[in-house]
Formats: structure tokens, C-alpha cells, sequence
């Protein structure tokens, strides 16, 4: 259907003849089974927060609107409800967002899920610091999601993100506000081959402490946010002035992606760092990180489409630097004491665990692996694999045993793709120190346009 536009969008648009409305709405109905108070660890992990560990019942509609101004921009809005029982047994907005998208700019206002990478087999996503495992943050954005080449002739590029976030949710230093920003360097000189290099920076400040009441929040103290200029010596130290000024609770990443294609398949290799203090922006804690590699065939359709493993790593945590500068605690903080979580989930890396009552974190000295796999059995249907070995050595400097091992798999088979999408799903967790848990589920859903 096309509609007349005003003129100011003829002068900025003139290429309008593409303009159309587009539109689309989804519904998912999700039940789930397990033997075990809560359900195996990948049935409720990197679900988007719409699933929790005492879910069996949950359900969400999603719709959405673009209005096409020329082939590569369109203004999109969208809207979703939630619901889900559990921990929070309530109806929540699943996402509500305006956001402008062209081919090189995406920005968005409002709370947007965010997408979908490596085909879902990553158990951390975009990156060590930011998954799927929770809900998303209502906020703000610009992002630059495909390089811009400043220098053509040399393959020089870059990609950049900013958002601003706050939290709604109950915690310990409430209406806490994130911001996020990311810059990355693309090398595209050599054929064949793609490098990116670049870092993310995450700071939690503001809010309402119960200690110390209004934390500042001023255009100085967000200054000082940006710059960095409240990164301390020790992530997890005693509240000292610095902390209590309002320079925040800061988490980085450096991240390295090589990307290149061999005999027909798409190859990616991929590292992340993780700091929270200088002696992290040191690279005092390596080899803390994320190490992987992700193969995906370029002719789609067959039994294996894609494979995906990671390895992770955060046993070091500047243990050898002095204490004043070290002893990192990963996603903790004394000061904002709820962590690098919302509503009672890790935001980053989802093998680091809370304690039983979800608000400390409680395992963040950690061994990994974990492998996805992606295809079509029988050339009828598609299926996920995902498997995952990982050792907990505990909180801060950990143990010098793992005080837990636990293998965690989980498999979703598409069986059925007539009036409604049917999905079945299993998963098993096997620990060292409690019993075996097996889960069950099944997926209904529906694209309606």
C-alpha cells in the first residue's frame, strides 16, 4: 500500500518509488517438563528472559510495522507481550521500540530484542559481556552495524556502537543506568580475509543506593563515565570515595573476529578479553576469555549447516597482580551489589552463576566448552544441538579443584510445519555434586504475516 509521504522526506529520500507498508505479527507457546525443581540449564538459558529456570508454562505475541522509504531504509516499530510462569508469575512487555534503519545507521528508542547471531549455537552471543539471557534494557541507540570504509584504497573500516539504558526492575541500587559503547576497526585488504578488532565498554552508574541514597548522576559524572575516568584499581575492593563519587561499575572487552571462507564454507574465528579494572585493560588476567571458531556451509539444507565452539576461560583473574590492583571478581560489585544482571539474570556469560537466591553472583572462576550444531535431519527436519562441559571453581580466586562439573546438552527438533510451527525439545544436565536432571519441552508457533 503506498502512501503519499510529506515533502521534507522527498528531499532527504528522493529514491521513493520503493515506499510500502510492511507488516508482521508472531505468536509461541512454550511448555516445559523437568525432573528437577528447576529445568535443565540450556531449557531456560539464553532465552531472552521470556523462560526461567521454574518455567513450565510461557507464551508471547510480537508485532511489528515498517514503513519502506527506499530499498536499504525503513522506519520500524514493534510491540510484544509476555508471559511466563516462574520466579515472576506476571504479563511483562516482551519489547516495545521506534527505531530507523538504513544499510549503515540503526537507531532505536525503547526496549528492542536483540539479534539473533552464529544461528543461536554461541552460549554467549554478540559477545563475553552481552547474551541472550536476559530480558533486553529499555533505552536508547545508534549503531553502526556495517563497516564504513574511511580509506577505501588501504581496506580500512570501522563499526561503532552507542546506548544508553536504565533499569526498571528491583535491585540493590535502583534505577541504575548502563551505558554501552563499542568501536571496531575493519581490515578488509587481503583477500579472502576480514579482520576486526575493537572493544566494548559497559558502565553501571547512577541510581539510588540504600547506603549512601542519590549517587550522582550529573553531566560531569556521565563525562567521566564515557571517558573512563572511573575504571579503579580493584573491581571488587572496599567502597572507597571513588566508588561512592559516581564513576561507576565499569566492564569491558578487547574482541578480535578473523573472517574468511574455505572450499564453500564461511569460517570465523573469534576472541574476547574481559577486564573490570586497570589491571584487566592490562591484559594482567590472560588468558581470561572467550576463544572460538564458527563453520557455516554456504549451500543450506543439509544434515550439518553450521558448527560452532567455544571455549571459555576466567581462572586467571589477575591473581598474580598486587591487591590493589587486582583480584578481579567478574560481574560482582560491592557497590551496585546486584551485578551485571537484570531482573535476576546474568547479562553477559551465562556459565556464570548466581547463588540460590539470585542476587550474588556465586560462580564466576570458570572452565568451559561448549559446542552447537546446526541442520536438517532427513531433509524434513531442522534441529540445534547445543553441549556444554564446564568446571565451577567458585567466586573471586576460586578453588584450586572445581567445586562442581557439570555437562548440560539440549536438542529442539522442528517435527512439524503445516498451520503451526511444532518444536520438540530435550535437555540434560549431569552434575558432579547433584542429581540428573532431564527436561522435556514443546514449541508452538505461528507467523501470521
Amino acid at each position: 500500500m503506498i502512501k503519499r509521504l510529506p515533502l521534507l522526506l522527498f528531499f532527504f529520500f528522493p529514491k521513493l518509488q520503493a515506499q510500502y507498508f510492511d507488516y508482521s505479527a508472531s505468536a509461541v507457546l512454550q511448555g516445559i517438563y523437568s525432573s528437577e525443581e528447576y529445568s535443565p540449564f540450556w531449557m531456560h538459558t539464553n532465552q531472552r528472559g521470556r523462560i526461567d529456570e521454574l518455567t513450565t508454562m510461557a507464551g508471547w505475541v510480537n508485532l511489528s510495522g515498517a514503513y519502506i522509504i527506499t530499498e536499504d531504509a525503513s522506519i520500524k516499530m514493534g510491540i510484544g507481550a509476555l508471559y511466563r510462569d516462574g520466579f515472576s508469575d506476571e504479563i511483562q512487555l516482551d519489547e516495545y521500540y521506534l527505531s530507523f534503519e538504513n544499510r549503515w545507521l540503526h537507531v532505536f528508542a525503547g526496549r528492542k530484542q536483540r539479534p539473533e547471531l552464529y544461528k543461536g549455537l554461541s552460549a554467549t552471543n554478540e559477545n563475553i559481556l552481552w547474551s541472550l539471557n536476559a530480558r533486553p534494557l529499555s533505552g536508547v541507540g545508534i549503531n553502526i552495524p556495517e563497516p564504513v570504509f574511511f580509506w577505501p584504497e588501504a581496506g580500512l573500516g570501522f563499526k561503532a556502537t552507542w546506548e544508553e539504558f536504565v533499569t526498571d526492575e528491583e535491585r540493590y541500587v535502583e534505577n541504575t543506568r548502563i551505558h554501552h559503547k563499542s568501536f571496531h576497526l575493519v581490515f578488509n585488504k587481503i583477500r579472502n580475509i576480514q579482520l576486526t578488532f575493537g572493544v566494548q565498554h559497559f558502565v553501571q552508574w547512577g541510581g539510588t543506593s540504600p547506603e549512601y541514597g542519590d549517587l550522582p548522576s550529573g553531566f560531569d559524572d556521565y563525562l567521566r563515565v564515557v571517558t573512563g575516568s572511573g575504571i579503579g584499581g580493584e573491581a571488587d575492593g572496599s567502597i572507597g570515595e571513588q566508588e561512592i563519587n559516581g564513576l561507576g561499575n565499569h566492564l569491558g572487552s578487547y574482541e578480535i573476529y578473523l573472517n574468511t571462507s574455505v572450499s564453500g564454507y564461511d569460517v570465523e574465528l573469534i576472541y574476547n578479553t574481559l577486564f573490570e579494572d586497570k589491571s584487566g585493560m592490562m591484559l594482567r588476567n590472560t588468558p581470561d576469555g572467550r576463544y572460538g571458531i564458527y563453520v557455516e556451509d554456504q549451500r543450506q539444507g543439509g544434515w550439518l549447516d553450521a558448527v560452532m565452539y567455544e571455549y571459555y576461560y576466567t581462572r586467571n583473574q589477575s591473581k598474580n597482580t598486587p591487591t590493589s590492583d587486582g583480584k578481579d571478581n567478574y560481574f560482582n560489585n560491592n557497590l551496585y551489589r546486584s551485578g551485571w544482571t537484570y531482573e535476576n539474570r546474568i547479562l553477559g556469560l551465562p556459565f556464570i552463576l548466581l547463588d540460590e537466591d539470585r542476587f550474588r553472583v556465586s560462580h564466576n572462576n570458570i572452565v568451559a566448552h561448549h559446542l552447537g550444531l546446526t541442520g536438517t535431519a532427513f531433509q524434513n527436519y531442522p534441529y540445534k544441538l547445543l553441549t556444554s562441559y564446564r568446571l565451577n571453581y567458585g567466586a573471586k580466586a576460586g578453588t584450586s579443584t572445581p567445586s562442581e562439573k557439570i555437562w548440560s546438552s539440549y536438542l529442539d527438533v522442528q517435527v512439524w510445519q503445516q498451520l503451526v510451527d511444532i518444536n520438540i525439545q530435550v535437555g540434560a544436565d549431569v552434575s558432579s555434586e547433584t542429581a540428573s536432571n532431564l527436561g522435556a519441552g514443546i514449541r508452538l508457533s505461528k507467523n501470521f504475516f
